[in-house]
């Protein structure tokens, strides 16, 4: 085993068979080997490892066959397969002879192999040194003529160094001016206006318009930036101070055009009070408020205008009418005065709303979300400027409506006698100025014209009221015979019932029932106080008359007193403002109603009998008993009981014929049933004294006990037809 171990051949052996031969440089190695000792046979043939390898294959696949014929198992039929073998096996002698001769020649062939690769790469580079001979040639020659033209660059550059540092300047001088070249025609184009913009501002060939507009807003912002760049500059700059002396030139120009331009359009509106402003007046209107003079002229100049346009238009309306001669003049209805007078007023109002509507226009307010004909709200505190300007040219613009007016009123109402027609005048008259004070406030002209005739229109009605009531005391009449009220009081009464009716159709919506009673107070007291005054004058002067006629006493008096305040407040009832005025004839009338009962229930106490009884218990001075009281016996008791009786038997409980001379039949039936009520409670006291043991009356059962009602209230109350009252029975 040791002696295997040192033989070199083993070895060998060992060594190669222990090598793998897979790393690449191995394989390779052996592919160049050989390329070099493979026979002409098999140089025809592709040299691959891996046609090596098929072929080994193949060769191995046909001695595996011939193996298996051999051994007699069944094989696949071939093809004469002996020329198949033949061939594999020169190849494998030819191999083998070629593996010899590389063990025997592979050094003398590797040293001539490296001969010869020697001198290829000998010749290759010996052609390369010429190449790079003749290549150094032409570098010299070329770095000769490079350093010829860098000679010939420099004397150029030399030359050529003072022309190019001007050419420098000069560029360089060249953007600076381009730079301010740049910036002076973006300053002029900021601060100057274009030759267009100097012919619309300055030209009168250039009507007032959107472009006009626009040059003086720019304008406006040139003077603007100005102010800007005396800020930036520390101080105004004499270009500064120039271009804004220049441009507000410019600006006063176009002010005075828009100016003259707008009163021209002033007089042009003139002609036609329900024109309507255009776009550019109102856009005139607005601009010119930046300058108050020229605004302030040119308001004058509107308002006078407006002034003389409105005064004619009224005076065409009062005297040659409308258009064709419809609406007819008003002063042809002359003879009616109410309506005369409420045509010119709804004139008034009508060209005060028209003309509201056109300043409204002009100065561009738009709506405040007021209805219309509701109140406007006169707080100075948040009027706008327009507001104010409008509500100062609109009564400016109707002052001179206010004389004829004036006139033509009053001349209406003086010329007047009638009281009721007094009364629409200065109804009418009332409303509307409380109209012009709602719609242009209370310190307008025209506000305190109505005013003024207002107060003189009622003057006069309650001048004719007050002659109206004198006559009614000064011809005093008879009364009739039933009391009723007198011809001059429901005279009076439907003057009054038309008053009212006049002025509740004059009420506004928004008033309260105080106000409207207020507004109505003094008419009313003027008025019914005459009718009161004339009812008791006439009812003091009644005397006893003969023996045949009725006998006007207290009681007469007092019905005809309510017949007369019944009246009048069946006339006041239908109106709810009449309230407090009904209040107080009521307060009246409970008076003379309570005079009728404490006579109707003396007239029944005496009818029933028990008169002088019930007179005797109340005298608070008496000191003896009932019974010895004269005319209080027990024989006067029977006998008044039993008339009691009678009376009772013989009463119409619902109506008295004392009563019927009342015109409300309503009011004699609570009358009656008062005074019943009254008398029964009389004879209640009355059954208490005869029980009394005090007034020592024998057998009082008895004695109350004979006749109706047998000393019972409960009873008595039965046959008056009362209802039962909180009182024990006289028992």
């Amino acid at each position: 085993m040791s002696t295997a171990t040192r033989n070199t051949l083993s070895l060998r052996l060992v060594k190669i068979l222990g090598s793998t031969y897979d790393d690449n440089t191995t394989r390779e190695a052996l592919e160049i080997l050989s390329t070099l000792y493979i026979p002409p046979s098999s140089r025809s043939k592709d040299a691959t490892t891996t046609k090596r390898k098929s072929r080994q294959a193949r060769v191995e696949e046909t001695v595996d066959g011939a193996l298996s014929d051999e051994s007699g198992d069944e094989v696949a039929p071939a093809v004469n397969p002996v020329p198949s073998v033949v061939s594999a096996l020169d190849e494998e002698q030819a191999l083998i002879e070629g593996a010899a001769k590389a063990r025997k020649n592979l050094k003398k062939d590797m040293e001539n192999k490296l001969s010869q690769t020697s001198k290829m790469f000998l010749a290759a580079f010996a052609e390369v040194n010429q190449n790079l001979d003749t290549l150094q040639e032409q570098v010299a020659i070329m770095q000769v003529q490079c350093d010829t033209a860098q000679a010939h660059l420099q004397a150029t550059n030399t030359a050529c160094r003072h022309l190019l540092e001007r050419a420098d300047v000069l560029r360089q001088q060249r953007q600076t001016t381009t730079a301010k070249q740049a910036a002076i025609v973006s300053f002029l184009s900021r601060f100057t206006l274009t030759e267009e913009e100097e012919e619309i501002i300055s030209s009168a060939d250039f009507k007032v318009g959107p472009k006009l507009f626009a040059v003086i807003d720019r304008c406006e912002k040139i003077k603007s930036d100005c102010f800007t760049l005396s800020t930036i500059e520390d101080g105004e700059t004499r270009v500064g101070a120039d271009i804004k002396q220049l441009i507000d030139q410019k600006l006063e120009t176009g002010y005075e055009k828009i100016f003259l331009w707008t009163k021209e359009e002033f007089r042009q509106l003139a002609r036609d009070i329900h024109a309507e402003p255009s776009p550019a007046l109102r856009e005139s209107v607005r601009r010119l408020r930046e300058r108050p003079a020229l605004f302030s002229e040119a308001l004058g100049a509107l308002s006078l205008i407006r002034q003389n346009s409105l005064l004619a238009s009224f005076l065409a309306a009062l005297t040659k009418g409308g258009p064709g001669g419809y609406p007819r003049p008003i002063e042809l209805h002359a003879h009616e005065p109410t309506r005369y007078v409420g045509d010119m007023l709804a004139w008034i109002h009508q060209a005060t709303a028209g003309e509201r509507e056109f300043l409204d226009g002009i100065f561009e307010v738009s709506s405040d979300g007021r209805m219309v004909g509701s109140v406007r709200v006169f707080n100075q505190e948040e009027i706008s400027e327009e507001e104010g300007y409008i509500r100062e040219l609109l009564d400016s613009n109707l002052e001179k409506l206010s004389p004829p007016l004036k006139t033509r009123v009053q001349q209406t109402i003086k010329s007047q006698e009638g009281s009721v027609t007094s009364y629409k005048i200065a109804n009418l008259l009332q409303f509307y100025q409380t109209t012009m004070k709602r719609t242009i406030g209370e310190e307008a002209l025209i506000s305190q014209t109505l005013k003024e005739i207002t107060e003189t229109s009622l003057n006069v009605f309650f001048d004719t009221v007050r002659a109206h009531g004198r006559s009614l005391l000064r011809f005093l009449h008879p009364l009739e015979a039933d009391l009723a009220p007198p011809m001059a009081l429901r005279e009076s009464c439907m003057i009054l019932r038309e008053i009212m009716q006049v002025y509740d159709s004059s009420l506004i919506e928004d008033e309260t029932p105080q106000q409207r009673q207020e507004g109505f107070r003094d008419v009313l007291d003027s008025m019914v106080k005459p009718m009161l005054d004339m009812c008791t004058t006439m009812s003091n002067l009644m005397k006893k008359p003969a023996a045949k006629g009725p006998d006007m006493s207290a009681w007469d008096r007092a019905v005809f007193m309510i017949n007369c305040l019944v009246y009048i407040e069946s006339v006041l009832q239908p109106f709810e403002f009449t309230e407090n005025k009904r209040k107080e004839l009521e307060t009246l009338m409970d008076d003379n109603v309570q005079i009728i009962v404490e006579a109707h229930v003396d007239a029944l106490l005496e009818e029933s009998g028990i008169g002088t009884l019930v007179a005797t218990l109340d005298d608070t001075g008496r000191e003896m008993p009932l019974s010895r009281v004269p005319n209080c016996a027990s024989q006067d008791v029977s006998t008044a009981l039993h008339t009691f009786d009678t009376f009772l038997s013989n009463l119409d409980v619902s109506s008295s014929p004392h009563l019927s001379l009342l015109t409300l039949p309503r009011l004699g039936t609570l009358i009656h049933r008062t005074a019943l009520e009254r008398v029964a409670r009389a004879y209640g006291r009355l059954c208490v004294a005869i029980r009394d043991p005090k007034n020592k009356y024998e057998f009082a059962g008895t004695l109350l006990g004979g006749r109706r009602p047998f000393g019972q209230m409960s009873t008595l109350y039965q046959v008056l037809g009362l209802d039962q009252v909180d009182e024990q029975d006289a028992e």
